[in-house]
């Protein structure tokens, strides 16, 4: 596992929460970005009708006016209007009226636009400032007969024809408004548009850091117990699997991962001792043949007296016994070497005379197989003994032991023991059901016998009742 220091690099930790965090910022630059577009556009809007409003207006006065020759009531009724938007900004508004023969009738600045002369445009427009506005804007289209707006520099211009019931023209109107009028509001309203982007900013940036790291704290666990050895490591796991999300799931699959690497290292561990075993047995088998043939000899033609021979007796059994069990582990590690007999059950029956002894147990065999039944004979003679020494000290002393074993099943070998006695402990009959080794040893027996019968195909089945447990094998018979 990678042990190097999480860096925005090479950890989602922190490049997660960076990106929601800059989300939000871009975020909130873009709708304030939205925001000030939108109050400039209706600032405007706002600017062309109040304009509109007045052009109507004019429209219906005026041309009564200058046909009556009355520059002074036309001078008011232009800076009736102006002077109001002069009042919100200096120098915000202008309006010209301009005679049919092309001259100054009167305007709201005589000083600028002199009466009864040619008009000089230069503080509106210069060559190629003017801008037309789109024929279809929304706001020119809901005043007929009115031209859209223009935009020259920093002027807003608005141009009607004066013109008095259906006769000819009587002059023309022109309407300036400078963009100071809105532009001052603009500004104010940005600068809280401003502010508060800002404040969000401030206020949303840190708890969407928050709220992403505390959503990502449980993977960020769970990359940390990689690091760590594997029982701390299964603990961590276990803690988060239980949760529904995605998290739970891998750490789910990542505690499967470390029991499996746990499983194989088990694996590894017995065929190393499986190995080592085989080994010394067979290292211990032949010199015990070899004693026990020079043993016989020196019994069958030798003289003693009756203390020696029974000496030499207790010696030949403890002998063949060491031999059966150098034997047992031998067929153990070559399972396929051989099928299972009728002697086997023998030999373990004559295995479990000291456990049989020390426990004052009695054996019952029923065995109902033929001479040979083609399955592994090492596995089911190990298995077979484990589960009857753990009967056997399990069972009453003065009870008895039931052996049992039949091919009734087609296909099928079943062994049966049976002891009268307490129920197995929980951790035993649990024992049996894991595929991992039982911590503190207890159930080991068990766990080994239904490993080795696994590994052929067979399976073990513990329960109690009535006062008897019952150990029960089922082994596939070979094709």
């Amino acid at each position: 596992m990678s042990t190097a220091r999480p860096s925005l690099r090479n950890s989602l930790l922190l490049r997660l929460p960076l990106v929601a965090a800059t989300l939000v910022v871009l975020t909130a630059l873009l709708m304030a970005a939205g925001l000030g577009l939108l109050t400039q556009r209706y600032l405007i809007e706002d600017v062309d009708s109040g304009a509109f409003q007045a052009m109507s207006s004019w429209n219906k006065s005026l041309p009564t006016l200058i046909q009556q020759d009355n520059v002074w009531a036309v001078y008011e009724a232009l800076t009736s209007v102006t002077k109001a938007d002069v009042g919100q900004q200096h120098g915000a508004a202008l309006a010209v009226v301009l005679g049919a023969n092309g001259q100054v009738f009167a305007s709201s600045d005589p000083r600028a636009f002199p009466t009864a002369r040619l008009p000089n445009w230069t503080p509106l427009w210069t060559a190629g400032t003017l801008r037309l506005s789109a024929p279809e804007s929304p706001v020119g289209s809901v005043h007929p007969g009115l031209s859209p707006p223009i935009q020259s520099g920093r002027w807003r211009l608005y141009v009607s024809a004066l013109r008095s019931g259906t006769g000819p023209g009587v002059g023309t109107l022109v309407y300036a408004v400078s963009d100071a009028l809105y532009q001052s509001r603009l500004l104010s309203m940005l600068w809280w548009i401003a502010a508060i982007t800002a404040l969000a900013v401030a206020v949303f940036v840190p708890v969407v850091w928050m709220l992403s790291r505390r959503m990502l704290r449980p993977l960020g666990e769970l990359r940390r117990s990689m690091d760590l050895d594997g029982s701390r490591a299964r603990r961590v796991g276990t803690e988060l699997s239980v949760r529904s999300d995605e998290v739970g799931a891998l750490a789910g699959a990542f505690t499967r991962l470390l029991e499996q690497v746990d499983v194989a290292r088990q694996a590894e561990k017995l065929a190393a001792v499986g190995t080592l075993a085989a080994a010394t047995a067979h290292e211990i088998n032949n010199p015990l043949g070899g004693m026990i043939n020079a043993l016989r000899t020196a019994t069958r033609f030798g003289t003693f007296d009756e203390t020696t021979g029974r000496t030499l007796d207790l010696l030949d059994r403890g002998l063949e016994q060491l031999r059966t069990i150098a034997q047992a582990l031998l067929a153990q590690t070559r399972p396929a070497e051989r099928d299972l007999s009728q002697q086997d059950f023998r030999d373990l029956a004559e295995l479990m005379t000291p456990c049989q002894r020390e426990r004052r147990v009695g054996l019952q065999t029923r065995i109902d197989i033929p001479n040979s039944i083609p399955v592994a004979a090492g596995p089911v003679r190990q298995a077979t003994l484990n589960i009857l020494l753990n009967a056997c000290r399990a069972a009453h002393p003065g009870g008895t032991l039931i052996l049992q074993a039949d091919t009734a099943a087609a296909g099928l070998l079943r062994i049966a023991v049976c002891n009268a006695g307490e129920a197995p402990p929980a951790a035993m009959m649990s024992s049996i059901g894991t595929p991992s080794m039982p911590l503190g040893g207890v159930g080991f027996g068990l766990w080994e016998s239904r490993r080795l019968l696994s590994d052929i195909g067979g399976r073990l089945v513990l329960t109690h009742a009535d006062g008897w447990t019952t150990a029960l094998i089922e082994i596939p018979l070979r094709a």
